[in-house]
């Protein structure tokens, strides 16, 4: 978990800055389930949540893998994933296919969506691939009972 935090840490303050309301929506569940860890008795949980440095609530690393067109049915709708493209490789693209746009996905890209609402896939043609994909689940934060915000606004 330690050597996850700087990552972490970036993807988290893209969140604090996109939807401010999520993030502190996000850091109440974090603080709502270690408060409860601790009054339980789970120490190692609490122990985890302690050093877990993301207001996402689950993450995912992908190597060398395409992805298929999908959604995220587990995903709040109006939260936001967020995807980072590291190491080397040539010719990916993302597809964000309900809204018709492709993006060249090349090492360093952080891509930010609603992985409910947005069918997504990665395809990746040859080269080394590794995605770091932040997400929150809706059934942690109906846990924690953190209130929802709204969608994010932009004025």
């Amino acid at each position: 978990i330690i050597d996850m935090q700087r990552p972490t840490l970036i993807a988290s303050a893209a969140l604090c800055v996109m939807h401010p309301q999520l993030y502190w929506a996000s850091v109440t569940t974090h603080l709502e389930l270690s408060r409860w860890s601790r009054d339980q008795g789970h120490v190692e949980m609490h122990h985890l949540l302690k050093h877990w440095a993301s207001v996402y609530t689950g993450a995912s690393i992908m190597c060398n893998r395409q992805s298929p067109d999908h959604r995220d049915p587990k995903c709040p709708p109006k939260a936001f994933d967020i995807l980072t493209c590291i190491r080397n490789y040539q010719h990916a693209v993302m597809k964000l296919t309900n809204l018709g746009i492709e993006l060249a996905y090349d090492p360093g890209v952080m891509v930010s969506y609603s992985g409910r609402l947005v069918r997504h896939g990665i395809e990746v043609k040859d080269g080394d691939h590794i995605v770091w994909a932040w997400f929150l689940r809706d059934s942690v934060h109906n846990y924690a009972r953190t209130p929802r915000p709204d969608y994010a606004r932009y004025n």
